[in-house]
């Protein structure tokens, strides 16, 4: 141990670019504790510690990674001058880094505060101390000094008078050991390099140890090039890089390699059509032998990218199987029998030897007495993503029979305007409670990006709720959550206005039903959209709905003052808004438009020099169809700029064909007007449906 300590002394004075853009707020007044997650043990003190316009954070290990852990802390505070240099062990006026036995001081404090290490305490967990004195953080490991300093982080808040932190006695330790979260790059969003590093710094503050990358055949192959897309290939120097960056913030990197179905995306190629279970097929064959030479090359080639010792291989879904090849072969055997064979061929692979392999645990349902017949090296993840009081149906088979297990909830999945979180957060809360209860080693919250468009910063919401209740133990409530969410995430600390934002949106489906993306590029004036039209127009809610998210709107740019921490993704929830608004002005638009065309027709206005029904229909601006034009090309534009943002272009011109299609209709829907009004010239009109105008009548 060297004898020198770190000291990392940061002097703020005059006009430094602080953690807030408004007035100084504390939100911990009135006793609130607003933290995300909620620690394990936690006693509020009477004092806080006041540093003011000076702190000082010193490392007092020798460890490199309690210094990084620090900058996570300081880096947050501003932009300021810093000076590293040796410090001794005076724990007074200061923030104190250490681990049990380094700083005898440090340990001497904590124990006086009741603060002492269990016998069976997490590798993960942290004591930390707040008061008038300071603040002291120990850990047996980095992560857990990590850990701590987190929290620290939501503890600090800016005063007229400098920085505080609030006086507490913590002792924090997490109830699942593994916490990790899914993306799916295989559907379309697939993120670039760096925002899959704001993804795992984002994710390492609320204590995510994990994150697994979802592929099909997107994982760079030599022995298979042609599976690879261009644009899409993720290469063995991107995962390194990002191995590393992970591992800075306490992340492990975890591939998953669809083993068995949904592999489409191989099977399409000519050269690999025979490995499927019938042409066309997106599952492999468990009769073709080049199936097992096909995964096991592949899996070659991935497992090397990543130092984990775990990797994800899928096979889920595999509705196909003995429709085809394997027909003859289920009706000797089984289908549950044919597929725990295919599994223990896979885990005999090569690639795989000393891997511990995570698979969709759909067995569960069909065929739990089957289970003592999985390879030994498997783990299963049992996933359901529906709102339920209980999950012990899909979690028991395999907890039951000792089988390390994950539970698998979602924090969104494509279809979506804007995450369902009535749904979600009711399926996150109760499935990660059930599988503590019945003894999962951990959670793996999934995102889906099926139809392609997906924002993954219109989600974090569900995410940072997933990571909370896979640290904290027993039941999360979601009061405590959104009471907490605005300074947890945004260190906002005038209120809840994004929870609150947050919560409209979601509650649009709570009302409406499901708000999906069907209804935001449906036109109203073809056969297929006329149902979403009907459907909203009946509802009688057009206009709640569109005050709703236009409130929602406007609490995501009003308190944007008042962020201090995530601001980018603001514009995510300012995007959903507007989207979610265009779907019910829309239908408002056209069911006006449908009387306009009767008025017209009706000539209500007697023949007035501009036909103010007219005028109304489809003059270039300030008519209905503009709006609908505008608003059209606006949202192109705007969910455009924020999927280059996050993502590489591979997919986004197939989300912008959507609103090509949308503002094509809209001129599309205006020849047909102007071909009418040619009609009525001579004194007749067309049928008001070839027009477009296909809509219900009210009842009168």
């Amino acid at each position: 141990m060297k004898k020198n300590v770190r000291l990392l002394c940061l002097t703020l004075w005059g006009s430094v670019v602080t953690l807030l853009a408004t007035a100084a707020s504390n939100p911990f007044t009135g006793g609130a504790l607003p933290l995300v997650p909620y620690p394990s043990e936690i006693t509020p003190l009477s004092q806080d510690f006041k540093p003011g316009h000076r702190i000082i954070v010193k490392v007092s290990s020798r460890e490199s990674e309690d210094f990084f852990a620090a900058t996570t802390f300081t880096d947050e505070l501003l932009q300021a001058d810093r000076t590293l240099k040796n410090g001794g062990s005076g724990l007074r006026g200061a923030i104190t880094l250490t681990r049990p036995g380094v700083n005898k001081p440090a340990d001497e404090r904590l124990k006086q505060a009741g603060l002492t290490f269990p016998e069976h305490f997490s590798d993960e967990g942290y004591l930390l101390l707040c008061d008038e004195q300071g603040v002291i953080i120990s850990a047996q490991t980095a992560a857990g000094v990590f850990y701590g300093v987190q929290t620290l982080r939501q503890l600090t808040y800016l005063t007229d008078n400098g920085y505080c932190i609030r006086g507490a006695a913590i002792r924090d330790t997490p109830a699942m050991r593994y916490r990790w979260q899914q993306d799916d790059w295989a559907r379309g969003p697939i993120p670039t390099l760096d925002y899959a590093k704001k993804q795992i710094r984002i994710l390492s503050e609320y204590k995510i140890n994990g994150y697994s990358i979802y592929a099909e055949n997107l994982y760079e192959s030599k022995l298979h090039p042609a599976i690879n897309p261009y644009g899409g290939t993720l290469t063995a120097a991107e995962m390194e890089e990002l191995v590393a960056y992970g591992r800075k913030y306490h992340v492990e990197i975890i591939p998953q390699q669809q083993a068995f179905g949904h592999l489409h995306y191989v099977l399409r190629q000519e050269r690999y059509a025979d490995l499927g279970e019938k042409p066309g097929s997106q599952i492999l064959s468990p009769v073709e032998e080049g199936s097992y030479q096909f995964i096991g090359d592949f899996l070659s080639e991935i497992t090397p990218m990543f130092p984990s010792e775990f990797i994800h291989i899928g096979c889920d879904e595999t509705f196909e199987l003995g429709r085809g090849k394997s027909k003859e072969r289920i009706e000797k055997e089984s289908r549950v029998s044919v597929y725990l064979s295919h599994l223990q061929r896979v885990a005999e692979l090569p690639a795989l030897r000393d891997k511990k392999l995570l698979f969709w645990g759909d067995i569960a349902i069909d065929a739990p007495d089957k289970l003592d017949q999985l390879p030994k090296n498997v783990m299963a993840v049992a996933w359901d993503y529906l709102p339920r009081e209980n999950y012990d149906l899909f979690i028991k088979p395999y907890t039951d029979k000792g089988i390390p297990t994950f539970v698998a909830p979602s924090a969104f999945y494509g279809g979506r305007v804007f995450p369902d979180n009535l749904s979600h957060l009711a399926n996150i809360r109760n499935f990660v409670r059930d599988g503590q209860r019945l003894g999962a080693i951990g959670m793996l919250n999934t995102s889906w990006d099926d139809l392609g468009e997906d924002l993954f910063d219109m989600g974090w919401y569900g995410v940072v709720y997933a990571a909370a209740c896979a640290w904290q133990a027993g039941d999360s409530p979601l009061e405590r959550y959104h009471d907490a969410f605005d300074w947890a995430f945004y260190r906002n600390p005038q209120g809840h206005a994004y929870a609150e934002g947050i919560q409209k949106l979601s509650d649009v489906h709570g009302r409406i039903g499901a708000v999906n993306f069907e209804m935001a590029y449906s036109s109203p004036f073809s056969e297929v959209g006329v149902a979403n039209q009907n459907h909203l127009l009946k509802s009688g809610v057009c206009r709640e709905m569109r005050l709703w998210c236009e409130e929602a709107y406007t609490l995501f740019c009003q308190h944007r003052a008042a962020v201090g921490l995530h601001d980018e993704s603001i514009d995510a929830l300012r995007f959903a808004a507007r989207r979610m608004d265009f779907v019910f002005h829309k239908a408002t638009l056209a069911g006006e438009m449908s009387n306009l065309y009767d008025a017209l027709v009706r000539d209500d206005d007697k023949g007035y020099a501009v036909n103010t029904a007219l005028y109304d229909l489809i003059m270039p601006y300030a008519s209905r169809l503009g709006s609908l034009r505008d608003m059209t090309k606006e949202l192109k534009l705007f969910h455009g700029d924020l999927w280059r943002r996050e993502n590489r272009p591979l997919h986004w011109d197939v989300v912008a064909i959507r609103y090509d299609r949308m503002l094509l209709e809209w001129e599309q829907e205006n020849d047909r007007i102007q071909l009418d009004l040619q009609q009525l010239g001579s004194g007749s009109h067309l049928p008001r449906e070839q027009v477009g105008f296909r809509f219900d009548r009210p009842a009168q």
